[in-house]
């Protein structure tokens, strides 16, 4: 298995979030294409957003805050077609469980609990190799969270 962690947040030309994952040594990015819905948990994550009526995953960080549970680590095991496939590693003191789970929540969880993302050997292979990925691509990514949260108020 390879660690990335979340690089920053671009849009296709058809204005559809993608995700950016990047290994350790910066060799090789994971683009993880999303729906606009699917990408809501993840900034509510990044922004420590609480929407007035609470999503999934709201509900998924509440359970694990009230039960003293903390993510151990996400695991992305397989991506089919347009399906990624990720089991999140949950920890009660000693005792680790293991749940599959849709690959938005999983991340907006892990962002949140600070903890690694790992990327199995099947799933490097849709990878693409970085070439000079431009530092500031977040850049574009703060007037469109902006407006995202003016329109959930």
């Amino acid at each position: 298995m390879k660690k990335v962690a979340f690089h920053t947040i671009v849009f296709d030309g058809e204005m559809n979030p993608v995700v950016l994952l990047v290994d350790e040594n910066q060799e090789f990015v994971l683009p993880l294409f999303l729906t606009p819905k699917e990408l809501e948990p993840i900034l509510f994550s990044l922004e420590n957003f609480i929407p007035d009526q609470p999503e999934t995953y709201n509900l998924l960080l509440e359970i694990l805050k009230i039960n003293n549970l903390k993510v151990k680590k996400l695991t992305i095991t397989d991506i089919l077609a347009d399906r990624v496939f990720s089991v999140l590693s949950v920890l009660k003191g000693r005792k680790e469980q293991f749940y599959n789970c849709r690959i938005n929540d999983g991340l907006a969880l892990a962002l949140y609990f600070k903890a690694p993302i790992y990327i199995t050997e099947k799933v490097e292979l849709s990878t693409y190799p970085i070439t000079n990925l431009p530092e500031d691509l977040d850049k574009e990514l703060q007037p469109l969270l902006e407006e995202w949260k003016k329109s959930l108020n």
